[in-house]
């Protein structure tokens, strides 16, 4: 008897888990509400990129501000700039930026005509965006100045 009982148990069983099989619900998401667009880009929105320009000292007026660290203004012939930097005579207006003066250039008074190399961060906006009423801000974090070679 115990011979026959097996089997049938086995059979009830696979009939009892094979019915609820048969009514599964399958799921689809639902489709984004009416009106919904996706967030904006920040294309437009001013960003900061490095900024690298050589030139000629014109003048200067520098205070010391902390160790190698300056403040005040550097009036530079810029012949050399990267990222659509201006070239020309430029003020750049200095914040506790470091300032090296190599050999034989005095930190106190360097020469006119001395080589100066500027490194920072200028702000910008992406070619096809609306420039009007955008003046790019140029952050000088680090100047260094060396002797003239005439």
């Amino acid at each position: 008897m115990k011979k026959f009982a097996m089997p049938a148990l086995m059979a009830a069983a696979a009939l009892a888990l094979a019915v609820p099989a048969a009514g599964a619900v399958t799921y689809t998401p639902a489709p984004p509400p009416k009106g919904h667009k996706p967030p904006k880009g920040h294309k437009c929105t001013p960003h900061s990129v490095g900024y690298n320009a050589t030139g000629k000292l014109i003048a200067s007026n520098l205070t010391v501000s902390g160790e190698g660290r300056y403040s005040g203004t550097l009036e530079v012939q810029v012949n050399r700039a990267n990222h659509r930097g201006l070239t020309g005579d430029e003020t750049f207006t200095l914040t506790a930026a470091r300032v090296f003066f190599h050999h034989g250039v005095d930190p106190a008074d360097p020469a006119v005509g001395s080589r100066v190399k500027l490194h920072g961060k200028v702000t910008q906006l992406a070619k096809k965006c609306p420039a009007e009423g955008f003046v790019p801000t140029v952050t000088v974090r680090k100047v260094d100045v060396r002797q003239s070679k005439s």
